[in-house]
């Protein structure tokens, strides 16, 4: 989409109003032009929003490629997550933990 302010006659002619109505508009406080910019105008992104329009951040290609990295660092992340729990299972059959009652018998003064 084009970054270029909005005029109240091209936001006319986008809506098929009149001039005057976009300027009532911005009277009664429905519209919210530019400040700091001659004239009345409005961003194309604030109008787009109104309109009920999605706009993306990113291009398609962009938001394909971070969906695949984001798809290949799930996996890495299962795989990982996989091996940490296989470790764990074969480090818990080396290491015996005593159970609580067996605690008793244990001479750590030898």
């Amino acid at each position: 989409m084009d970054n270029k302010l909005l005029t109240v006659r091209d936001l006319a002619e986008r809506w098929q109003k009149t001039e005057l109505t976009i300027r009532r508009y911005v009277a009664d406080g429905i519209l919210t032009p530019c400040k700091g910019v001659p004239g009345t105008m409005f961003a194309p992104s604030y109008i787009a929003k109104l309109e009920g329009v999605e706009l993306e951040r990113v291009s398609p290609l962009e938001k394909r490629r971070l969906e695949t990295e984001r798809d290949m660092y799930k996996k890495k992340y299962e795989d990982m997550k996989a091996i940490i729990t296989n470790v764990l299972i074969e480090v818990s059959k080396v290491i015996k933990i005593p159970k609580e009652n067996e605690l008793d018998n244990i001479n750590v003064w030898r």
